[in-house]
């Protein structure tokens, strides 16, 4: 029997985005796969039908990293796997054998928010390497697709694309709207979660603003936040409210009249997705890649318009909801785990047959 090698020997939260969706790809994987399948993992995993070699995360990403070339070149003489799969942008670096195959998000890290001067090098240098070695790369949207074609000078039929899909844990709820808009992952200023504060004041936004999240490695831009809802006497209508689990999370994205994202940059944009899941409208920045997974559903505004941003705030409290209640059961249909794991499978198997 075929082996294949799974990369989830990762390094941040159990709330991010990634590490949601490279479990759950990982789940719906482990029921289709037909090979023996291996995990190198820094989590205690609920999957039964895989082998898990469980060990421990180091207390930074740059030992972590090396810890993990070290077990991948024991893991790999030891099982001899006929593939490695890597379900977010880090690899074995010192393979040319085995083939290999690297999920890549986005390169917001490098074309947009550079101050994370370590992830600036990762991704400018070592990221690089990695995709060079890999036999495949996978993307969530036609969009970073066509930045790593034009970054890296990838040639376009080494990359494949794969969306993502909500975690099934994210569903509509019997809760009634209540008066207030949602916005996550104030972590990073491509976020662009100042603009929304601006928005409200300008505005006179008679409803409040929800935050929620914030990466405590990374307290900069949240304090800079805080400072101007301060600053702008906003404090009765805009509430952090940090990190909260998800039962929490489900009940807000049911509650809120909508979530809004005005990302400058985002690779596929996760939250949208699963506030459509709770059966809330969504409210985007007028980028590419929104346009391109959300264009059928979503309301989008001008970043450089401010009476667009308006304009989006009121079709929110125009919405017909059996008519957005139809949309949107169709959209979310076209986004499965189970759908993507079958995509990324058959990807595999070009590999493995090769």
């Amino acid at each position: 029997m075929k082996k294949i090698l799974i990369n989830f020997f990762y390094w941040g939260s159990k709330n991010s985005g990634i590490f949601r969706a490279a479990y759950n790809l990982i789940k719906e994987l482990s029921k289709i796969s037909e090979e023996e399948v291996y995990i190198l993992t820094s989590f205690p995993l609920d999957i039964s039908s895989v082998n898990s070699l469980l060990y421990p995360k180091e207390y930074s990403k740059f030992l972590h990293f090396l810890k993990l070339q070290k077990i991948f070149y024991d893991v790999t003489k030891k099982i001899k796997p006929h593939l490695i799969f890597n379900p977010f942008h880090v690899g074995y670096f010192f393979n040319k054998k085995i083939p290999q195959i690297c999920v890549v998000y986005d390169l917001v890290h490098i074309t947009t928010f550079k101050k994370r001067i370590p992830s600036f090098i990762y991704h400018k240098v070592f990221l690089k390497k990695l995709i060079d070695n890999c036999r495949l790369i996978i993307t969530p949207s036609k969009f970073t697709k066509e930045e790593l074609i034009s970054v890296f000078n990838i040639n376009r039929d080494k990359i494949r694309i794969a969306h993502l899909a909500p975690d099934p844990v994210f569903k509509k709820l019997n809760l009634s709207k209540e008066n207030f808009y949602l916005t996550l992952n104030p972590s990073f200023p491509y976020k662009n979660v100042d603009y929304i504060i601006k928005m409200w004041k300008i505005l006179r936004v008679q409803d409040q603003l929800k935050i929620i999240g914030f990466r405590e490695d990374f307290k900069n831009y949240i304090n800079f936040l805080k400072k101007l809802v301060k600053k702008l006497n906003l404090e009765d209508k805009i509430i952090f409210y940090g990190e909260v689990n998800d039962e929490t999370l489900i009940q807000l994205y049911n509650q809120a009249k909508a979530l809004i994202s005005a990302s400058l940059k985002e690779g596929f944009n996760l939250p949208p997705l699963e506030a459509l899941a709770c059966g809330t409208p969504v409210i985007l920045s007028d980028i590419p890649v929104h346009r391109e997974i959300y264009g059928d559903i979503g309301i989008f505004f001008d970043l450089n318009n401010e009476e667009s941003f308006l304009n989006a705030l009121n079709q929110v409290e125009k919405i017909n909801y059996e008519d957005f209640e139809k949309k949107r059961l169709e959209f979310i249909k076209r986004f499965s785990w189970q759908k993507t794991a079958e995509e990324i499978y058959k990807i595999i198997k070009e590999c493995i047959e090769e």
